[in-house]
């Protein structure tokens, strides 16, 4: 059968300016717990040759070895910490992790390898490793265009369900953080509606005119305006058309600040599947970015969330 007209026939690569901005971050290591499958040890090498990262590999010494051999990897055996079994890997990598966070603070990044991903994230956010900080974790994409410039920000499009107002909050913040560790001096935020006029009948719209206003008085080094639409967000032609004025952001959005996650998890793919972008995806609001990356993930998205972490790790 053949494919949908609307779905674009080539993955991006993985933008050339986002790998060069993650070699110029501190180096650190990318704990990869789970690491003993073929996905998890292609992204670890991908990120090893890349020079953006260097791997410390957590899981079943024997299935590392194996992976690593089939992709030519010559390894030192201080790059691997020998676990057996999801609940031991977890819990191996946790305290790791819980130890360096105390001490050394070597570790830059956290990714998830070949396990679930509430044992994986159960392990991590337990209070004692000094991963949660207080804030809100919230997941953002940074989706580059196939023809390169800047990326599109979007939240939250992979962890919170429905996010209240702390956690887009949070994102709003993340974004901005984001933005301009990725070179936008002054990030533009829109926060996303159906409609650019708050009306009762729409509840979204209400809350994004209540986000864009607590944006405006909370974050001083961004524009943020609300409700926008999409095609107000993103196209000068709409604003022109729609004679929005007097408007910092529409028609020039860095950054989307979604309803709840079904938009935004349909928003981020239509960006990928249809406008053929890199998505390159990170939970932030703990002490180290953590990478939920999925099976579904070309290597190119994958290389690059492993990148785009390295950037925010160097914050």
């Amino acid at each position: 059968m053949a494919q949908n007209g609307f779905i674009s026939r080539d993955w991006a690569a993985c933008p050339s300016s986002l790998l060069e901005a993650a070699k110029q971050a501190d180096p650190k290591k990318l704990l990869v717990i789970g690491a003993g499958a073929e996905l998890p040890m292609q992204s670890a090498f991908q990120a090893f040759q890349a020079g953006i990262a260097s791997p410390l590999l957590v899981g079943e010494t024997a299935a590392i070895k194996a992976q690593a051999e089939q992709l030519g990897w010559s390894l030192e055996a201080e790059m691997i910490i020998d676990a057996n079994g999801e609940a031991d890997t977890a819990q191996t990598a946790a305290q790791y992790l819980k130890e360096d966070i105390a001490g050394a603070g070597q570790i830059g990044a956290v990714m998830k390898g070949q396990l679930h991903t509430d044992i994986f994230m159960g392990a991590l956010l337990d209070k004692t490793v000094g991963v949660r900080t207080g804030n809100r974790l919230v997941h953002i994409f940074a989706i580059f265009p196939p023809d390169g410039g800047l990326p599109v920000m979007v939240s939250d499009a992979a962890v919170n369900v429905s996010p209240d107002q702390k956690t887009k909050a949070q994102s709003l913040i993340q974004m901005t953080l984001m933005g301009k560790a990725l070179g936008i001096e002054r990030p533009k935020l829109a926060v996303l509606s159906a409609t650019e006029t708050p009306i009762a009948s729409m509840p979204a719209s209400l809350e994004a005119d209540e986000m864009a206003k607590w944006g405006k008085a909370n974050i001083d080094n961004a524009d943020i305006e609300g409700p926008l639409s999409f095609d107000l967000a993103l196209s000068s032609a709409s604003v022109k058309i729609k004679g929005i004025s007097d408007n910092l952001v529409a028609g020039q959005a860095h950054g989307l600040l979604v309803p709840e996650i079904v938009s935004g998890n349909i928003l981020y793919k239509a960006l990928v599947y249809v406008g053929g972008g890199c998505a390159a995806g990170v939970v932030l609001g703990g002490s180290l970015p953590i990478l939920l990356t999925s099976r579904a993930d070309p290597p190119q998205a994958r290389l690059a969330s492993i990148a785009l972490a390295s950037v925010m790790a160097s914050q």
